[in-house]
C-alpha cells in the first residue's frame, strides 16, 4: 500500500469515515478533535517508522487529508 492509502487508513480508523478524500478537512469534514489530531501524529510515526520534527508536531497546521499525506512524503523522501 502506498503512502496515501496508509494515511487514509489511519484517518479512517480515527474518524470512522470509510470514504476519505484528499480535499477533506480534518476538523470540519472528519470531526477530528485535538486529542484525535495528536493521536493521528502518533499513529503516523508508528506506521511509517518516522520521527516527526518538533516543528511538524503542531496538529493545527494540518488542515486537510492532503496536508497529512504531504507531511509523510516529506519524511519518506528525506530517507531515500
Amino acid at each position: 500500500m502506498n503512502i496515501e492509502g496508509k494515511v487514509k487508513d489511519i484517518i479512517s480508523e480515527l474518524c470512522g469515515e470509510e470514504n476519505i478524500e484528499n480535499s477533506m478537512t480534518l476538523q470540519n469534514d472528519l470531526s477530528l478533535d485535538s486529542l484525535l489530531m495528536v493521536t493521528l501524529l502518533i499513529e503516523i510515526e508508528e506506521k511509517f517508522e518516522i520521527t516527526l520534527g518538533e516543528s511538524d508536531m503542531n496538529p493545527f497546521e494540518l488542515t486537510t487529508v492532503q496536508s497529512v499525506i504531504d507531511l509523510v512524503k516529506k519524511y519518506i523522501d528525506e530517507e531515500i
